[in-house]
Order: structure tokens, then C-alpha cells, then sequence
């Protein structure tokens, strides 16, 4: 029975479904949960079609949200909702209402569905594309005990797992996840078999598929080994190989639909590893509305820590030991952690995956220190890797008003000159985040209280520094010395980037600012390229840094990057002076890395 109404209520709808199981004979009992479905005009056919195929294994009440509202002032606002009501026939045992909101109605699409929930039933919610940034979040969101997305159908599908790793939140979860549950199972059963530890691990699937990544994150977090994503030709993954000492196990699917599974000493065995509808990954999430703790813990581990295969190479990825690792690095006696090399394909690819890392790093230092101290740079990369900050799907996971942002130089120009490194982070991003403006560390400027004395705005610097050196709590101070001027705030992340002759900062080459070791901040006159009146950071200041993380792309910078990673005079080439602490990482794109020597880049 269908029952088409027209500028309605919830209410009505309501009474609707009642007169409808009665008409019908059949009371409304059986119905396990109630499904909510946010989708648009274009795609909720195909959305619905799936959703009751589920329904007949968990019989429920769907609800299918359409928002429409309108185009034209006059259409936007007006605010009616349309509905269609379904009972009996293809709905089997359960029920679907089709909800069009119109006009202003679409923005409160929580207060028309709460009335037709299911009483004492769960709530699961679907976006089968285009969720939220924050799905929990969301007033629709707010009413489920399971929320599904879909990062297969986002414009960019790595990009939106960095989102969902940054806006999880207990009862999420992802059909590209889903899509994964076979190939888990049939590797965990593989690996019962044969007792080897394995030492690394190679996913195989189609570029932007989100499946594949989650795979080799899910290998990379329980095995605690690095894991190698290379692209195939697909469909979807291809080939999974798990390097053991007795030999490889390898479960490879190049049709889509058969697999052949080879372990060590065994012969080879066909498995059904077919690429399953909507329907049947629908159904499988609806069998389990706990949280699912597995998916939380893959989705979060971290994209940027997979090798990639032809495309990045990235040392220490070992993700069980990743911790263990950072607090051996940090050694006694002022040593510093060797260079770690990131290699990506491009520039924009470099920018947007460096925007991803520093939000995870700046929410685990949150975490572990109440705050995060982040020290930016300036120049092409610095600021491609700002752009893309503003448009990372997971800045607003973010405390903003938790992070101190300093400068590590800066040009000494008036302020509000198109060059300097302030003025141009702030169009790139800082205005538009929610920042505490007495947590933003400009570096003077030459109109500033100090007129040109580059001496004095530095020293003014140094004491800023100095002063938030001792505001930090025990473990998190930086450098150590006597007076005004002699400590800096352990940087949790420090950006650098490098330049064609190796220098960092302000640091030149021969210069000596980069020779300076008695003072964190510095002037410096006479620079070799212009403006020739900057301040910098000194290598001292450089080196408190928890992470020194150093951007170069392009062809350009080829030489630089090989030069300072295989050099060891730091006043020659202030770049190999550069080190953290904890982590030391170039960040480079593959022009910038042609030059690397082959010991290096291994």
C-alpha cells in the first residue's frame, strides 16, 4: 500500500502508517531498527533499492531523507514537507516513508524524522555519499547508535579517510571498510594456519580506492610491520602478499570475483572472494551496532605511515614500535633523531598529505601536553602546505585555541607586507581558524616599536620565546640557558623549508647567523637573497624542536636535498643541522628527490 501526502506533518505521517498496518493486517511488531537515510534526488532510488534488499534479513522502518531547498529566495524560504508512504509489497515485513523537505525545512531535517522513529528501537543512519564533516556531530547523527559513510563515493577517497580518522567517534563506520571484511577474514584464517611471524606486507588495488588503504592500515596496525601500497590496474584489490622467513602468503584476485590463496608448504586453494552489492554491506553492518573498535583503530593509524610503492618511500614505519621509537630518539646528552625521508608523487599531493600529518600531530600533542607549540615557515612549500591546512577535511578536529603558532623567520618588512611570512599565512589560513590571537607569535615587524633596529626586535623575540619556555609544564620546556632569551618552547612540529642552497630559516650558508650558538633568535644583515634584513631562529633554537620537518619540491631543490642529507657541516649547509629531537623528516616530491643517493632514500 502506498499513501502519497502532500505539504504534511509528522504527525500525519504517523497516523498514516497506522491506518496503513491496519488496512494491511499486520500490526507494526517485527521491526528490529529504524534505518534513516540522508541522500538527494538523483541517488535515493538506488539508495532505497539496497536498503529494503537489507531489510528483508533486518525487517525495519526506513526513512529516506531528501532535502530540497530550492534554488530561487521565494523556494528557500517556504518550508514544506512531501511524503510517500509505503507498507506491505516489497517492504515485506517492514515499512519506508520517503521524506521531501523543502525550503527552509531541509536545514532541520532532525526535527521531521525524531517523530517517526521506531520507540525503543536503534537507530542507524546512512549517507550514501556526501556525509557530514562530522557525522556524531550532526543533529541527524546525534540520533543514531550507528552512523555509515561511504568514501567510495567522495571526489577524493584518501582525502575522506583522513577525514573520518579526525572526526571518529564511537558507532562510526565505512562501507570501504566493509567492503574489506572477506579479505580479513581469510588472512587472519591463513595466518592461524601458518605460525610465522611476518615481517612486511604489500596491498595491491586500484589507485583512490579506499578499501585498499583501509586494508593495509588494518595489516600495518596488527601486525606492527611496514606495509607497501602499490597500485594495480583493480578491480578494487587485487593482491595481498605477507612476507614471512618461510616464504610468502599471497592471496591475489584479478577478476573481481575468484581468488587464489598460497601459503608456504601447502598447495594452492581457490577462495570466493566475490565484490559484494550494497545490499549485502548494508546487511552486514546492520548485524552489529556496537562499536566497531578494529575499524577505530585502522582508520586512525595513519595514511602517511604506509610505504608507497613507485611513489614514496618512508623510513621507521613499523607502526606498533612508532611510539617506542620517538621516546629512544629522544637520547640523552642533546643528540638528535636522524632524517626520516617522505616521498611523494607531486607538490599538491606532498601539501595535502603534510596538512593531514601536522593535524594528527598537533591533536596527539594536544593530548599528551594540554597544547601544541607549532613553529611555521614560509616560501613556496610553506605556503602551499598552509592552502591546503585550510581545506584538510580534518582541521576542525582541531582545538584551535590550544595552539601557540610562532614563526621560525621572517622578513623585516612593515607589517601587512604581501612578504612577509605573517602576512601571508594569515590569507593562506590563519583567519579563518579559530585561533586565540594571544597564542599567535608574529616576529616583529620593521614598523613595529623597535623602528630598524633588527637587533632589538630579535632580542624582543627571544624573550617572548623565553617567557613561554616557562610557562611550560615539566618535560615540555625547550632549550636550556640563563635570561631573557635563553630558552625556547619545544616545538612540537617545526616547519622548515629548504632552499636551493641548502639554507634554512634565515640561515645562509657561510653566514654567521648559521656559525650563532649563544642566542635562539638572531638579526640578520645582508642577506644573499632579498630582502637582506631579516630575523631567524638559530640552529640551537632549531634543534629544541620535538619534530623538524623540511619541505622541498621541485627540481629545483634536487641538488639542496642531496647535498644537506649527506653533508655534516651544518654552518656549510644549515639544512643537515636541522634535527629534532624526536623526529627528523623530509618531506620531499619526487623532483625534489631525484638527486637522493640510493643509501639515502633506502
Amino acid at each position: 500500500m502506498n499513501i502519497d501526502l502532500t505539504d504534511t506533518t509528522s504527525g500525519r505521517i504517523n497516523a498514516a502508517l497506522v491506518r496503513a498496518r491496519r488496512a494491511m493486517g499486520s500490526p507494526a511488531v517485527g521491526m528490529v531498527l529504524t534505518l534513516v537515510i540522508v541522500t538527494d534526488e538523483g541517488s535515493h532510488y538506488d539508495a532505497l533499492k539496497a536498503a529494503s534488499d537489507a531489510s528483508k534479513e533486518h525487517p525495519s522502518r526506513i526513512l529516506v531523507v531528501v532535502r530540497r531547498p530550492g534554488r530561487s529566495p521565494r523556494d528557500r524560504a517556504m518550508a514544506r514537507l512531501d511524503a510517500e508512504v509505503r507498507v506491505g509489497g516489497e517492504t515485506g515485513t517492514g515499512e519506508t516513508v520517503l521524506l521531501r523537505l523543502h525550503g527552509e525545512l531541509a536545514n532541520h531535517a532532525h526535527s521531521v524524522v525524531l517523530p517517526l522513529l521506531l520507540p525503543d528501537a536503534p537507530v542507524v543512519l546512512w549517507w550514501p555519499a556526501d556525509p557530514p564533516e562530522y557525522p556524531s556531530k550532526d543533529p541527524l547523527g546525534a540520533l543514531a547508535q550507528r552512523r555509515i559513510t561511504d568514501a567510495a563515493e567522495t571526489e577524493d577517497p584518501v582525502a575522506a579517510l583522513r577525514g573520518r580518522a579526525a572526526s571518529y567517534a564511537p558507532g562510526d563506520t565505512d562501507l570501504a571498510w566493509t567492503r574489506v571484511t572477506l579479505w580479513r577474514s581469510v588472512l587472519a584464517a591463513a595466518l592461524d594456519q601458518k605460525q610465522a611471524r611476518v615481517t612486511r606486507a604489500v596491498v595491491e588495488g586500484e589507485e583512490y580506492n579506499p578499501s585498499s588503504e583501509l586494508l593495509a592500515l588494518w595489516l600495518a596496525d596488527r601486525l606492527g610491520v611496514p606495509v607497501e601500497r602499490v597500485l594495480s590496474g583493480g578491480p578494487g584489490i587485487t593482491a595481498v602478499r605477507l612476507t614471512t622467513q618461510e616464504g610468502d602468503i599471497c592471496l591475489e584476485r584479478g577478476d573481481g570475483s575468484l581468488a587464489t590463496l598460497s601459503v608456504p608448504g601447502q598447495p594452492d586453494r581457490s577462495v570466493a572472494l566475490h565484490r559484494r552489492s550494497t545490499a549485502e554491506l548494508i546487511a552486514e553492518e546492520l548485524r552489529r551496532l556496537d562499536p566497531d573498535e578494529t575499524y577505530a583503530s585502522a582508520v586512525r593509524f595513519g595514511l602517511d605511515r604506509l610505504v608507497r610503492g613507485q611513489v614514496a618511500q618512508v623510513e621507521a614505519v613499523e607502526a606498533a614500535q612508532a611510539q617506542a621509537q620517538a621516546q629512544a630518539a629522544r637520547a640523552p646528552g642533546g643528540e638528535q633523531a636522524p632524517p626520516q625521508i617522505v616521498v611523494h608523487p607531486d607538490k599538491e599531493r606532498m601539501a595535502r598529505a603534510t596538512a593531514a600529518r601536522l593535524i594528527t600531530a598537533i591533536v596527539d600533542a594536544q593530548a599528551a601536553r594540554g597544547r601544541a607549540h607549532v613553529a611555521l615557515t614560509g616560501g613556496r612549500n610553506g605556503n602551499a602546505l598552509l592552502a591546503a591546512l585550510a581545506q584538510a577535511p580534518g582541521r576542525s578536529g582541531v582545538d584551535w585555541s590550544r595552539v601557540d603558532l610562532w614563526w621560525g623567520d621572517e622578513r623585516f618588512l612593515p607589517d601587512g607586507d604581501p612578504d612577509r611570512n605573517h602576512t601571508q599565512a594569515r590569507e593562506a589560513v590563519l583567519d579563518a581558524l579559530p585561533l586565540e590571537p594571544s597564542r599567535v607569535h608574529p616576529m616583529p615587524a620593521g614598523d613595529g616599536p623597535h623602528g630598524d633596529d633588527v637587533d632589538a626586535a630579535a632580542e624582543a623575540y627571544a624573550a617572548e620565546l623565553a617567557a613561554a619556555a616557562g610557562e611550560s609544564g615539566p618535560g615540555d620546556g625547550g632549550t636550556g640557558g640563563d635570561g631573557a632569551g635563553g630558552a625556547v618552547p619545544a616545538f612540537d612540529v617545526l616547519l622548515l623549508g629548504l632552499g636551493p642552497d641548502t639554507h634554512v630559516a634565515s640561515l645562509f650558508p657561510g653566514h654567521p647567523a648559521a656559525r650563532e650558538t649563544g642566542r635562539t633568535v638572531v638579526g640578520v644583515r645582508r642577506a644573499p637573497k632579498p630582502p637582506p634584513t631579516r630575523i631567524s631562529l638559530t640552529l640551537p633554537a632549531l634543534r629544541a624542536a620535538r619534530e623538524v620537518w623540511l619541505l622541498a619540491a621541485g627540481e629545483d631543490k634536487a641538488g639542496a636535498a642531496a647535498d644537506a642529507l649527506t653533508a655534516g657541516d651544518p654552518a656549510r649547509t644549515p639544512a643537515a643541522g636541522a634535527r629534532g629531537h624526536e623526529r627528523t623528516l623530509w618531506i620531499l616530491d619526487e623532483k625534489a628527490a631525484a638527486r637522493l643517493p640510493e643509501s639515502v632514500r633506502s
